[in-house]
């Protein structure tokens, strides 16, 4: 049985689709490797993370903020961080999740539907043992969101800023 023109261009092609990498093609597209973010700081990734553990623990999500606080230590002794970078990291730990839950103990309907489903990957992501920093939202030049809202993430405040807890007298 001989096989239609048509029938030998689509096998040729689906024989081929997979071959741009193993040929010197590039597997990911160009825009995807350019928009990587830099890596980043272990005082980021502490704030990052007491950031997360303050939003669950204010929203009742049931998370331990001492336990993720010791697996993201674990995990930062194993990336090869020293004993001194370590216990740094665990006060900037300390003192980023009082801020934040100070700061979100302030914001009225904090907990709001929207809220938790923004926690709950970064919970997740967490959990999995993945400390990087979130992705930052790029917002419009013309109409900012941070205008309107209060400062509730962790890359809405500089690293003193989300170091320095309010004085809640």
């Amino acid at each position: 049985m001989a096989l239609k023109p048509s029938t030998l261009i689509i096998l040729t092609c689906i024989a081929l689709a997979g071959c741009g990498a193993r040929f010197g093609g590039d597997a990911t597209p160009a825009s995807e490797t350019a928009a990587l973010p830099p890596p980043a700081t272990p005082s980021e990734r502490a704030v990052q993370v007491a950031w997360t553990a303050a939003n669950a623990r204010y929203c009742a999500f049931g998370l331990n903020p001492q336990k993720l606080k010791s697996d993201y230590l674990n995990w930062e002794r194993g990336q090869g961080a020293s004993a001194e970078t370590v216990q740094s990291l665990g006060a900037t730990y300390d003192k980023a999740f009082l801020t934040f839950y100070d700061k979100v103990k302030e914001t009225p309907g904090y907990c709001s539907k929207a809220k938790i489903e923004e926690i709950r990957p970064e919970i997740n992501r967490h959990l999995a043992g993945d400390y990087s920093p979130r992705k930052k939202v790029q917002e419009s030049e013309e109409e900012p969101a941070s205008a309107l809202l209060p400062r509730t993430r962790p890359d809405d405040y500089s690293l003193d800023e989300a170091l320095t807890p309010t004085d809640s007298r």
